[in-house]
């Protein structure tokens, strides 16, 4: 827009000047955080800034991992979150443990990454994924403290989504189909409890009971999906974004948090989608 300006009031001309050019305010990129996980073990900065943080999770393990992300309430320390692990058996963690998500289950060599906004506070990095002799990987040490700190906090600078997915009690809502290519997808706990997706592509002749079997009882056996991570448990109202590139095929979408009614996984309650990525025309 250009805006006419009187030069002066003895001059009868009136000269039409440029206004000052728009600024255009790019937000900065998100922290990144590069995660290695092993069998069994997280290899991770101790601390990080509050804001935007894209963490990377490296699998170069032999087992499928994931990095699940808790916030601790009330002054609580990891030796607390510790001892109401020891202590549990069933049902939901201790009311100051919030699931905040992170990079969903990884296969061996896959690189999983989730984007979130965290406030300043005491974090634990944990796996829960179940090894073949059914002994959950927290459980052989894969459980890790995170500081985030409010020095060097930066404001949030959340990535532009593409599809919009939102988890319910109990299914998986896509705002638009998933196509073969590069997408960043916001995924969305509008449900009154916990969820998660894992995203995994089917091996070629596999199906989708194959895989929830393989990767609910401890990974006996060969493969018939490859994680590809997607998003861990997050709480009610909170969100997270994923980068993922499909190729064309069958993949599955799975959520395995334990109901808090009556403790059985979620995918019994029937939290589980097949979805077809057709190859681009």
């Amino acid at each position: 827009m250009r805006s006419l300006v009187i030069s002066s009031l003895i001059l009868t001309s009136v000269a039409a000047v440029p206004a000052p050019r728009a600024t255009t305010h790019t937000l900065p990129p998100p922290t990144v955080v590069t995660v290695k996980a092993t069998d069994y073990k997280f290899d991770a900065p101790a601390s990080v800034p509050a804001g935007t943080i894209s963490f990377r999770l490296e699998n170069s393990g032999k087992e499928v991992h994931h990095l699940w992300l808790v916030q601790l309430l009330n002054g609580k320390t990891l030796a607390d979150f510790q001892k109401a692990m020891d202590a549990w058996t069933s049902g939901p963690m201790p009311s100051w443990v919030v699931d905040v998500g992170g990079p969903n289950e990884a296969s061996t060599g896959v690189t999983a990454e989730a984007t979130m906004t965290l406030d300043a506070g005491s974090y634990v990095m944990v796996c829960y994924v179940p090894s073949p002799d059914g002994r959950p990987h927290v459980m052989k040490g894969m459980i890790k403290a995170l500081a985030v700190t409010s020095a060097g906090a930066t404001a949030p600078s959340e990535p532009t989504a593409d599809i919009t997915m939102k988890m319910t009690d109990y299914a998986f809502d896509l705002s638009q189909p998933i196509t073969a290519g590069k997408h960043v997808i916001r995924i969305e706990n509008t449900a009154t409890q916990s969820h998660e997706v894992i995203i995994g592509r089917l091996l070629a002749g596999k199906t989708m009971r194959q895989a929830l079997t393989w990767l609910n009882e401890g990974q006996k056996g060969p493969a018939p999906v490859v994680g590809l991570g997607g998003a861990s448990g997050l709480a009610k109202g909170r969100h997270q974004f994923i980068t993922m590139n499909f190729e064309p095929g069958r993949y599955v979408l799975l959520c395995f948090i334990p109901d808090v009614k009556d403790n059985k996984p979620h995918t019994d309650h029937g939290m589980s989608r097949e979805v077809i990525v057709a190859p681009t025309k």
